[in-house]
């Protein structure tokens, strides 16, 4: 039986602390290519960087993609496209430094394990996307008013209701004493 051959996969996306303008200077230079040529492989979807590679070779592409900034995957190319290996990530990286050389990556992951999409592009693909049509809502009826005064016309407003007051029965003393008495009702 032959030995698996396998595919190095870029979507666009970066290594942390690289800019897109560092990691597109860095791909020209690595394959000699124009600018025109490099901003295709930012276009979001995956390609196949190359084809046809052994696992060795893979893992090494591999990782000289992820010192100049690229971030890729390894897809076994005998296997569902579900299955590409995203690049190993050391636990102690830090987002400002540049990302130091892969070491070997497992390649198969476990039965049901779960990966994350990056966060540019759209998480879903165009053809699991349901399509909406557009609805059309009768507004023939409805009206504007000028900005000006109350909304409400004063008419549509309810009247609140006269507030009841209780007030204690005043009785002011003789204007020569100067002195007042109040008596509460019971």
């Amino acid at each position: 039986m032959s030995e698996s051959t396998y595919s190095v996969i870029f979507r666009g996306d970066l290594e942390p602390g690289y800019t897109a303008a560092d990691v597109k200077a860095n791909m020209a230079r690595l394959f000699k290519a124009g600018p025109e040529t490099v901003d295709k492989l930012f276009s979001g979807r995956p390609l196949a960087i190359k084809k046809g590679l052994n696992l060795a070779q893979a893992e090494q592409l591999q990782a000289t993609l992820a010192r100049q900034g690229a971030q890729s995957s390894v897809k076994n190319e005998a296997a569902p496209e579900a299955e590409a290996v995203p690049a190993p990530r050391p636990m102690e990286e830090t987002p400002a430094a540049p990302a130091p050389a892969a070491k070997s990556a497992p390649v198969a992951q476990a039965e049901g394990a779960l990966s994350l999409a990056p966060m540019e592009g759209n998480l879903l693909k165009e053809h699991e996307r349901t399509t909406v049509e557009p609805v059309q809502v009768p507004v023939s009826h409805l009206s504007l008013k000028p900005a000006v005064g109350n909304l409400v016309e004063a008419s549509e407003q309810q009247a609140p209701p006269p507030v009841q007051v209780k007030v204690p029965d005043w009785k002011l003393g003789g204007h020569v004493t100067g002195k007042a008495s109040f008596k509460l009702p019971d």
